[in-house]
């Protein structure tokens, strides 16, 4: 038989089953926030309490037991730290962390730090609190100031739906279950995914370092990172064949909805961003009063723009490819590499992406959480070619063979984003009340 449903007066909620109970977070949490975590307590691996970082709170998934960082119960003292006990709900409170919506629940008793806090749960069961809160966007309750910023009083106001504590176990018990062979699946799926973008960079290495053309004569390059090359390829710098130039200096409240196009420091770090051509979603438009006043920051078919910093090391030699003559700025935060001759050069586009290429940026950027990469850096990268014919060869080559490979990693990827979906639904229908765990099923 059908249960009884009312509305529960939350918009996000709507119908719950007649005997639940709908309370304000205030009633059954209490919010503790983080603290100041000094770099000099920072990197021990034992102590008394974890310290939980934001990282450590996305790496944790459903439940957190390790830290990255630990503190004696002395220093917990001295410095005014809060204990959050076990069982409580662990989130991000600011920035982009807050957005991403990481949540999990300490199996330990931990400290965080001032850009997280925890919600320790008060006569309600800590798991399926948890799942009550992955149905939550943290963006609900921003301050709306210039740093996205949880306001913890708009979270106290929050309402959710309560069954009876037999029922919250019975439930978080049932998803325990259910998620952890969607879970399976979906790690299965992301590591098939990594495979195929691990053989992705080996082909693409193999191909724009020792060519496609089968066995034949070889010369050591002299260079570590490259090793042995095909006997008639070239060796030069960068700075030979290219010549630099920087972006518009403008910030992302100048860009507009029609315009000119610009591609920025932001869509050249974009996960959708091949390195190899530029896709439309990655250009945003600026002015068209920029065209008399930066006509030096215009991009032509055969350049590259590179991001000019990074906040990691992997992200250093980012860059996109001019494949196609268009009026396109290159914007703030990157260096451009004018092509000094009108050839094609798909074939360093792909060489650009090895990790072998980017080896020599990486080992010469500056900075600690914020890395820095200088036009002399560029200009002094040393690259490797063959005869004009045999580039076009391999670019031809690479593009049939991504292709393939991407066609198999956005097969997975659609499968990934369903089955998250379909998680996140099926969460959703229990903690509401939509769907009933029956007894004993």
């Amino acid at each position: 038989m059908a249960r009884k449903m009312k509305d529960s007066g939350i918009e996000w909620i709507g119908e719950i089953p007649e005997e639940w109970e709908v309370h304000r977070v205030k009633n059954n949490f209490i919010i503790i926030s983080g603290s100041g975590f000094k770099l000099e307590y920072q990197g021990n691996l034992e102590g008394d309490f974890p310290v939980c970082k934001a990282s450590d709170i996305s790496n944790a998934k459903h439940r957190l037991i390790y830290a990255a960082n630990y503190i004696s119960e002395y220093l917990v003292k001295l410095q005014g730290f809060s204990i959050i006990p076990n069982g409580s709900i662990l989130f991000a409170k600011i920035g982009e962390a807050m957005k991403k919506n990481n949540r999990t629940i300490c199996m330990v008793d931990c400290c965080v730090d001032n850009n997280c806090q925890g919600l320790v749960p008060n006569n309600i069961d800590s798991n399926f609190s948890y799942y009550i809160f992955s149905c939550i966007d943290m963006e609900w309750f921003d301050n709306a100031g210039t740093i996205p910023c949880v306001n913890n009083q708009k979270l106290y106001d929050c309402k959710i739906p309560y069954p009876n504590y037999i029922e919250q176990q019975r439930i978080a018990d049932f998803l325990d279950q259910k998620c952890a062979q969607i879970d399976e699946i979906l790690q299965k799926t992301r590591d098939t995914i990594a495979e195929y973008k691990k053989l992705k960079q080996s082909i693409i290495t193999q191909a724009v370092t020792k060519g496609v053309r089968g066995e034949r004569p070889m010369k050591d390059s002299g260079i570590e990172w490259i090793g042995e090359i095909p006997e008639e390829w070239e060796i030069a710098r960068l700075k030979r064949d290219f010549s630099f130039g920087k972006g518009l200096p403008i910030t992302k409240d100048n860009l507009i909805e029609n315009g000119l196009a610009v591609i920025s420091y932001g869509q050249i770090h974009s996960k959708h961003n091949t390195g190899v051509r530029i896709y439309n979603d990655l250009i945003r438009y600026v002015s068209n009063d920029y065209i008399k006043t930066n006509s030096s920051s215009l991009v032509h078919k055969g350049d590259f723009i590179f991001a000019d910093t990074s906040e990691d090391l992997d992200g250093c030699g980012n860059c996109v490819y001019v494949d196609r003559q268009l009026q396109l700025f290159a914007g703030y935060h990157t260096i451009i590499l004018f092509s000094k001759n009108d050839l094609c050069n798909k074939y360093l586009a792909y060489l650009f992406k090895t990790d072998q290429w980017r080896s020599q940026i990486r080992s010469r950027v500056s900075g600690v959480k914020l890395f820095s990469i200088s036009r002399k850096i560029l200009a002094n990268a040393t690259i490797i070619f063959p005869a004009l014919d045999e580039q076009q060869e391999i670019a031809l080559y690479l593009d049939e063979k991504c292709a393939e490979i991407d066609t198999l990693i956005e097969k997975k990827e659609q499968l990934v984003n369903e089955l998250e979906s379909y998680k996140k639904s099926l969460i959703y229908e229990y903690v509401t009340g939509k769907k009933e765990v029956i007894r004993n099923a």
